[in-house]
């Protein structure tokens, strides 16, 4: 797990140059606004055990990752992830063997301006058949302000679409409010961004 652990923060590093030289921006920008090497991460196993009667449950409601992005190795036999497209339908995610599922999460979506959407999803049970997937968390650090990149901003010609807020103040406030698709994104602007520290 170790190895692992170390192998996916390297390959975030890498997206987020990416996702950095997408933007027109130098390609440490992102990763400087997530904190440098001393990101925030978490290895989450989940195990979805058979359910008879799958319409009646879920195994996650519908929401985005409240950190920067997830990188999903999936069960290759037993399908689950969904994810909602154009706001309406939903698409079973069919993984690929030999590939990552990478998700965009809310605090790339603010950092980016909104240019980047994060990815509403949720998980579906299987009647059949038990299914397991591991989900790595690569998050900004958690006392670090968190802002559209202001170089963005100027580019654009636009005014940021999200308040400063450190990514703890923004957990805190998803934690409160429970999963709700992607609502938190419009419904936490309304939050005094001076109160992060609750």
């Amino acid at each position: 797990m170790e190895e692992y652990s170390k192998q996916v923060v390297n390959f975030g590093g890498r997206l987020m140059k990416i996702f950095s030289k997408n933007l027109g921006l130098k390609e440490d920008v992102l990763q400087n606004a997530f904190g440098g090497e001393d990101i925030g991460a978490c290895l989450r196993v989940n195990f979805y055990p058979k359910c008879p009667q799958p319409d009646l449950t879920l195994g996650l409601s519908p929401h985005s990752d409240p950190g920067g992005m997830t990188i999903l190795l999936p069960d290759h036999h037993v399908a689950g992830l969904q994810v909602r497209r154009n706001n309406a339908h939903w698409i079973t995610v069919k993984p690929a063997s030999h590939a990552f599922i990478v998700n965009i999460g809310d605090q790339i979506q603010i950092l980016s301006n909104a240019i980047y959407k994060s990815v509403e999803h949720r998980v579906m049970v299987n009647s059949a058949e038990e299914r397991i997937s591991l989900a790595f968390f690569y998050n900004p650090k958690s006392d670090l302000m968190i802002e559209p990149v202001k170089e963005l901003l100027t580019t654009h010609n636009v005014s940021p679409l999200y308040p400063p807020r450190t990514f703890d103040h923004y957990r805190l406030y998803i934690r409160t409010k429970g999963p709700q698709g992607k609502s938190q994104l419009g419904e936490s602007n309304k939050l005094n961004p001076q109160h992060d520290k609750m």
